[in-house]
């Protein structure tokens, strides 16, 4: 489901925009540039983002952050696979989606913003895949009442 994800996120990132002054227009410019603007001014504009997420409105900044995030998020998500019936496509991008967030808010921020987008990502994989796996586990524990039937049978 990573299209429907990415027209979310999209459609996110025009929203919280629309809510932007002046200035926080032109450092999401800076964010976004990746011809004129060098990757370590992009790190610390990355972390300045974060930092203003942090600090003011979380959902006016969480459309930015995670359609800065969006072409690493969607690869991520295509390493992820649904657990039907009890966990669908949606539920994983949504679970993906949320720890990133909960990592933005939470870790620790590079002063210089080094490496700040891949270690937000690598964290919001990590505690999606950890998730996932608990609720394999889960679910390797119990069996269907159609399996309990067979066996009755």
């Amino acid at each position: 489901m990573p299209s429907s994800l990415t027209a979310d996120l999209r459609e996110g990132s025009r929203e919280a925009e629309r809510s932007l002054s002046q200035a926080q227009l032109e450092l999401l410019a800076r964010a976004r540039d990746t011809i004129s603007v060098r990757l370590p001014e992009r790190n610390r504009t990355l972390a300045q983002i974060v930092a203003a997420y942090r600090a003011g409105n979380r959902q006016l900044w969480s459309g930015i952050l995670l359609d800065l995030a969006a072409p690493a998020l969607l690869e991520v998500l295509q390493r992820f696979g649904a657990q039907h019936p009890v966990v669908d496509d949606e539920d994983v991008s949504q679970l993906l989606v949320v720890q990133f967030l909960h990592a933005a808010a939470t870790m620790r921020i590079p002063h210089d913003g080094r490496g700040l987008r891949r270690k937000l990502v690598s964290r919001a994989a990590k505690a999606t895949a950890r998730r996932l796996s608990r609720e394999w586990r889960h679910r390797s524990w119990h069996y269907s009442l159609e399996t309990h039937e067979e066996k009755v049978k």
